[in-house]
């Protein structure tokens, strides 16, 4: 289903997760975090690996797939478990793929800023980061193409967002 306000749309797939716990609510949202699988996998083997570590489920609020699919993990207003003292703050987008070995598809890339544009329309203020800006470690990956799914969108006069030619110039 499309999620619309304004002029962005985006088609995020959801379902229902059984959580092992309550999931708490988060009050302030100052960042989207960018984060690598280094694997490959769905939505629900995130949950059932989230799980096996104790914790209440899928800890990241996005999954973009390397097909363009996007997924839903936690609700977009909960604290999440992706980024050590920064999930009370932030969302979490996770990649599916390793980008310290390997390089995004287009498909991939274009559907990552299709997901970025639709929630600064919904947190116009946020900044946009990558995990390892936060915490120690490789993550996104040294070859995630953060640039061309963050600097590709602008916000117009009227508040809305739009994607920009930036994705062609590759």
């Amino acid at each position: 289903r499309g999620l619309k306000r304004g002029k962005a749309s985006v088609k995020i797939n959801k379902k229902t997760y059984n959580w092992n716990g309550r999931l708490s609510k988060r009050n302030k949202t100052d960042y989207i975090i960018l984060h690598h699988m280094a694997g490959n996998g769905s939505a629900d083997d995130i949950h059932n690996m989230h799980l096996s570590n104790g914790w209440s489920g899928i800890g990241y609020h996005f999954l973009v797939r390397k097909n363009g699919e996007i997924f839903q993990g936690r609700p977009i207003d909960a604290v999440g478990a992706h980024c050590t003292n920064y999930n009370s703050v932030s969302i979490g987008v996770c990649f599916e793929g390793n980008f310290e070995k390997e390089t995004m598809s287009q498909t991939q890339i274009n559907a990552g800023a299709e997901l970025v544009n639709y929630l600064r329309t919904q947190f116009p203020d946020l900044a946009i980061k990558k995990h390892r800006d936060f915490n120690s470690t490789a993550c996104p990956g040294k070859k995630f193409p953060f640039d061309e799914i963050t600097l590709s969108v602008k916000t117009n006069r009227d508040g809305t967002a739009e994607i920009v030619a930036a994705l062609n110039k590759r």
